[in-house]
Formats: structure tokens, C-alpha cells, sequence
């Protein structure tokens, strides 16, 4: 008996000196090596080398290829040895329909297995996916857990938390548990969470309307470049109704808007352009945005076109 565990002994050292070596080959940018010291170790049952093989396969690195059907063999490996992070991946690939087909059942069953283990990312994963299944008991386990992952302090999981808190998406609607979740998530520069957090502030909607502070956040949300927030400020300093009116600055806000192809921006540009507001008048540029916009379906370019006979 003791001949036989001074041989594990001896067997478990060896092992973690290859794989202390692996970790630094990797880190030394040596991919190629780290992946093989990681595989020879997955082939021995090694739980955290069997990930760490299924996660340079999976990514693809210098000297490494890319390669889905191995990293899918080393994730499926280690998830059923107990590996939460690797049991979320391969619920990601089923999700994904990578190298394997998609399988919503099974991405739920690894995904759950993660959170059970208390891994917040597969907690939040888990409850998009319920969420998506929009129906009472979906919902109310979409609820259960986001609020396991925001707990552990996942940004998107509070702001999502606040979310079904406010519409009443799996518990009773609660303004003010939203706010707080909002809040929550806004401190921690999510945009959607700022974006969220700064209408309950304009509309003074389970808070005292603060103007100011709904412009903050707005400006926040916008400089992480959420759509929304974008549009939103555009809006507020083109029509002058919560802010002083500024012309410039909604143009230059629709502007960085059309970057993410919105269709409502690209009408108001063209329409700025036209009128000479924030911007000098021109209207061969206002033509070709209003026709752009029409050209996407938006039918309030299309009546000024019309109207004005361009």
C-alpha cells in the first residue's frame, strides 16, 4: 500500500510540473507546445487539461488550427468529469450548432449542470435561453436565474433582472427592485442598464425626474455606442422639449447613429441637410438620405420626397 500511493504520489507531481510547464508555454505565446503538454494530460483524465485543450482547439491560435470537432471531444470530456466552465462551453456549441447539430434540450441540460455548480456565466446563459421560451414557467425560471447570476454580480444578468422586475416577467411587476437592478448595473457602465435607467429618470417613472441625470446617462450609453442611447439624445436636442434645442448636436448623434444603419437616423440626417438645421443646407446630400431611408423601407422619407417633388 505504501509502495502504491508514493506512485500516485510521484505520478500526480510529474503531471503537475507538465502542466505548470504547459501553462507557461502558453503564456510565453508557445502555443503549439502548451497544447500538446495539455492533450497529453486530457489523454490521462487531467479534468482541467482536458478543458484547457478543448479551449485552445476551440480558439485557434498560432501554430494551433482551429479545430470545433476537437475542442467539442475535449469540452464533452471534461463536462462529464465535473468541469462547470467546460459543461457551459459545450451547452454553447450545442446552442450554436457548432461542429455538432443544434440541440436546444441538450445546451439546456449542460448549461444547468454549470449552474448548479454556481457558475454565473452558464447562470445567465440558462436564463436567456428560458427567457426566449416565453411561456409562465419559462419565465419564472428565467427569473430564478438571473437573480442567481446578478447575485454574483454578472452586469448583464442585473440589468435583465431589472428588466423582468419592470415589465413582471416571471415574478409581480416591482418598479422599484428594477430601478435598483438598473442602478446596479448602470454603475457598472452597462449601456442597456444606463440607457434603461436614464428613462425612468426623464420620465420621473419610480423616481423623481432628473433631467440631468437622465442626460448623463444617455451620454454614457451613447459613448459605449448603444444604439438606443444614440438616438434617444438625437431626438431630446432636435426637439428641444427636455433640453435646450441644439441642432448641431442632434445631427452629429444622427450621424453616429447611421453607423449602425439606423434607418430613422438616415431620414433625419437627409432632412437636417435639406432645412440647413445643425448643419449647412444641401440638398443633393438631403436627396440622397432621404432616398437611401426610402430605399429601406422608411415611408416618412418617401412622402418627402414626394411632398417636395425630389
Amino acid at each position: 500500500m505504501k509502495l502504491l500511493l508514493l506512485t500516485i504520489f510521484i505520478i500526480l507531481n510529474l503531471n503537475a510540473n507538465i502542466f505548470d510547464d504547459a501553462v507557461k508555454d502558453f503564456q510565453n505565446k508557445s502555443y503549439l507546445q502548451a497544447f500538446n503538454k495539455f492533450e497529453k494530460l486530457a489523454l490521462q483524465d487531467d479534468i482541467n487539461a482536458q478543458y484547457n485543450t478543448a479551449l485552445i482547439a476551440y480558439t485557434g491560435y498560432k501554430g494551433v488550427p482551429r479545430n470545433l470537432q476537437k475542442a467539442f471531444l475535449w469540452y464533452e470530456k471534461a463536462a462529464k468529469n465535473g468541469h462547470m466552465v467546460a459543461q457551459n462551453n459545450l451547452a454553447h456549441m450545442y446552442f450554436m450548432g457548432e461542429y455538432v447539430t443544434k440541440d436546444i434540450d441538450k445546451a439546456i441540460y449542460w448549461y444547468k449542470k454549470s449552474a448548479l455548480q454556481g457558475y454565473a456565466l452558464a447562470q445567465l446563459n440558462l436564463a436567456m435561453l428560458y427567457e426566449s421560451k416565453a411561456n409562465k414557467e419559462n419565465l419564472e425560471k428565467a427569473f430564478y436565474w438571473y437573480k442567481k447570476a446578478a447575485n454574483q454580480n454578472v452586469i448583464m444578468a442585473q440589468n435583465n433582472l431589472g428588466e423582468m422586475y419592470y415589465h413582471g416577467k416571471g415574478v409581480s411587476k416591482d418598479i422599484s427592485k428594477a430601478i435598483k437592478w438598473f442602478t446596479k448595473a448602470a454603475n457598472a457602465s452597462n449601456p442597456v442598464a444606463q440607457y434603461n435607467l436614464a428613462l425612468h429618470y426623464r420620465q420621473g417613472d419610480g423616481v423623481a425626474v432628473d433631467v440631468n441625470k437622465a442626460i448623463d446617462l444617455l451620454t454614457k450609453s451613447a459613448n459605449a455606442n448603444y444604439l438606443k442611447a444614440i438616438v434617444r439624445l438625437a431626438d431630446l436636442y432636435r426637439e428641444g422639449k427636455f433640453v435646450n434645442q441644439d441642432y448641431k448636436k442632434a445631427f452629429e448623434f444622427y450621424k453616429k447613429a447611421i453607423e449602425q444603419n439606423s434607418v430613422k437616423s438616415i431620414y433625419y440626417v437627409g432632412l437636417m441637410y435639406y432645412h440647413g438645421y445643425g448643419v449647412k443646407a444641401d440638398k443633393r446630400k438631403a436627396i440622397q438620405y432621404m432616398n437611401e431611408a426610402k430605399n429601406m423601407g422608411y415611408k416618412r422619407a418617401a412622402n418627402f420626397l414626394k411632398v417636395h417633388n425630389l
